[in-house]
């Protein structure tokens, strides 16, 4: 299952050097949010969970100038929980090979821009 992470800066970078990270929730197509959305087909829903996570993680910068981060993930059963309206919380870490790309959000732009996996520790430190 495809989820998104809303992720702070200093958690991207520990993340990066562990290559695990502990996350409680992520926004994920829960059945909830899947009903609530019929009209959306998969790709769709995955769009508006990215723009949702995406307003999250403008929560979580650390600055007004930096961007939000996401980091999208590929989620194995084992680690789905309870589920929420558009969030699922996680049984168990997520791993650095898990994660399929980083999304960048800023204020007030309703389109996230995509980083590969291996772009992002390259580029990084550019997102303080």
């Amino acid at each position: 299952m495809r989820a998104y992470l809303p992720i702070a800066h200093s958690d991207l970078l520990a993340f990066l050097f562990t290559e695990s990270f502990k996350a409680d929730v992520v926004f994920a197509p829960t059945q909830s949010f899947i009903d609530a959305n019929s009209d959306c087909d998969e790709e769709e829903i995955e769009y508006l969970l990215s723009i949702l996570a995406g307003q999250a993680a403008l929560e979580l910068r650390s600055s007004q100038s930096s961007p939000g981060l996401v980091v999208a993930v590929e989620l194995n059963d084992e680690q789905c929980g309870q589920g929420g309206k558009n969030s699922i919380a996680l049984n168990l870490a997520i791993t650095w090979d898990q994660v399929q790309c980083a999304l960048l959000s800023h204020d007030g732009d309703d389109e996230l821009v995509w980083f590969a996996t291996q772009e992002i520790s390259v580029e990084i430190d550019k997102w303080k």
